[in-house]
């Protein structure tokens, strides 16, 4: 029989190939505020806990993931708690924003990246692997995150992401800045040596600007 954990009303199943809820994505849901009118996309979903939770509350939700395995627990979460969702919920398999047309826009992205720094020589084929190795700096994936974020998101909308102490601040900074977003740090925690920062980010307001004025050059810039 598999794992299981109960998370308020919902019952989340766990797999050994898939990331373990942790500190890290309850951090992330505490953070949040959802409403029935929140239409949101997550990123690496894993088992699908956050976007269970945010269609609990009647959300509208895109998730995606590239690990096999955590499409097909989700899935499976999704119609063992099909009975308590209020909002509907897809999954796709895909690497990040792969698997999102470019034409869809969301108020909230949200992202619980693999952000541990790891090295060539460290790095395993596993499934494992794949959900917390963040490359040398730790912030690989954030960085195609923040890249890709302002072409899906609405002109009010935000993203929402993990970050470690363990990665390098400074180029996360030097990121934000290149991708022309404004940060807020809205939590920190501090587990087992390492502080967790729920990051939300918008893009700039002259950005924004520029958006409304001509979509289709401010997504090629």
């Amino acid at each position: 029989m598999p794992q299981q954990f109960h998370f308020h009303d919902l019952v989340i199943s766990l797999h050994p190939e898939v990331y373990d809820p942790a500190e890290d994505s309850f951090l992330l849901l505490e953070s949040l505020m959802i409403s029935p009118k929140d239409t949101i996309l997550e990123l690496g979903t894993g088992c699908g806990l956050i976007a269970l939770a945010c269609a609990f509350q009647g959300a509208t939700v895109v998730c995606t993931d590239i690990n096999p395995y955590a499409v097909q627990l989700t899935r499976q979460n999704i119609e063992k708690n099909s009975h308590l969702l209020k909002g509907v919920i897809t999954v796709r398999q895909g690497d990040l924003f792969s698997m999102v047309k470019n034409s869809e826009r969301f108020n909230l992205i949200l992202f619980n990246p693999p952000y541990l720094p790891t090295k060539k020589n460290e790095r395993t084929d596993t499934w494992f692997n794949v959900a917390t190795d963040g490359g040398p700096t730790g912030l690989r994936l954030t960085k195609q995150f923040l890249h890709g974020l302002r072409q899906h998101l609405q002109p009010d909308g935000a993203g929402y992401f993990i970050f470690s102490s363990l990665s390098n601040r400074i180029l996360l900074e030097k990121y934000l800045k290149k991708e022309q977003l404004s940060s807020t740090i809205l939590t920190t925690k501090r587990y087992d040596g390492e502080d967790l920062d729920v990051y939300r980010v918008t893009p700039t307001a002259s950005n924004q600007q520029k958006e409304l004025r001509s979509p289709t050059e401010a997504r090629t810039t």
